[in-house]
């Protein structure tokens, strides 16, 4: 007994999902990605933005550096925000390197 829930009618009876019709184009693959994993690469609003994300790191680092200037009682608040901004600034300085090393282009 064959049931017809909506999951069943999309994509047809037959399980045949190479099928594509006007309601299913054939994907859209640009630099490697295609657009049935990222729909978004099908609008061109895809993109990523490494330097700004490099940058990102840098500036919240530098928060949470100036962030130690407060009324904190205690060291604990202290040793999180020297902590924390080390481990951004050091990824930050780690994804610089990576990008500029010769495997990873």
């Amino acid at each position: 007994m064959a049931t017809n829930s909506p999951a069943r009618q999309e994509h047809g009876t037959g399980g045949d999902v190479a099928h594509r019709d006007a309601h299913h184009p054939a994907p859209v693959v640009v630099n490697g990605v295609s657009s049935d994993d990222e729909p978004s690469v099908a609008w061109g609003w895809h993109g990523h933005y490494p330097k700004v994300a490099r940058l990102s790191g840098f500036l919240v680092a530098a928060i949470m550096l100036i962030m130690l200037w407060g009324n904190h009682e205690g060291r604990q608040e202290e040793i999180w925000l020297v902590a924390l901004a080390i481990g951004f600034f050091a990824l930050s300085l780690g994804a610089i390197i990576r990008s500029r090393t010769s495997w990873r282009r």
